[in-house]
């Protein structure tokens, strides 16, 4: 049984593994970064950065894990923020679904999609009208999830390397 829960303190090592697990798939995915960078200290960073955020969480931010019974398979980040004034595309509170990742053992049990209707749940209920959230142009399956929950293409970004 599919369980979609909040998080407790005793999860922020979950939190912090299952952040690493998504960058590493991103990393692997996008296999031109590696051949620039070494990717430890971006784990590190990344520890430190979902560490803070996990610690300093309130009403404005939201941390769920999905979990079958005891085992967690994945969890969703999602924070409200005020866009900036410059902003071209609208500013604001709006909400910002920062991560989502479920473990690859989970997939295709449509926990993705649990995380993300839950997540959607928790921004309405706090008055969010809009939610942003950014994925890699290589992930069409992320695209197709987030396509088929109404989002839309806003940005494009490229990159080069010299």
């Amino acid at each position: 049984m599919i369980h979609i829960r909040q998080t407790k303190d005793s999860d922020l090592d979950y939190i912090i593994s299952f952040a690493k697990k998504l960058s590493a798939f991103n990393r692997k995915n996008h296999s031109i970064t590696s051949k620039y960078d070494d990717h430890e200290p971006v784990l590190q960073a990344i520890a430190e950065r979902m560490r803070t955020a996990f610690r300093t969480r309130d009403e404005n931010s939201l941390f769920l894990i999905a979990e079958d019974g005891r085992t967690p398979l994945g969890y969703v980040f999602a924070k409200i923020y005020e866009e900036t004034q410059i902003a071209d595309n609208g500013t604001g509170r709006m909400g910002l679904l920062s991560d989502l990742f479920v473990d690859e053992t989970a997939r295709g049990m449509g926990l993705g999609q649990k995380l993300i209707d839950k997540t959607m749940e928790w921004f309405k209920s706090r008055g969010i009208r809009r939610v942003k959230l950014h994925t890699y142009s290589w992930n069409r399956a992320a695209q197709k999830v987030y396509e088929k929950n109404g989002f839309a293409e806003y940005a494009v970004s490229y990159e080069k390397f010299i």
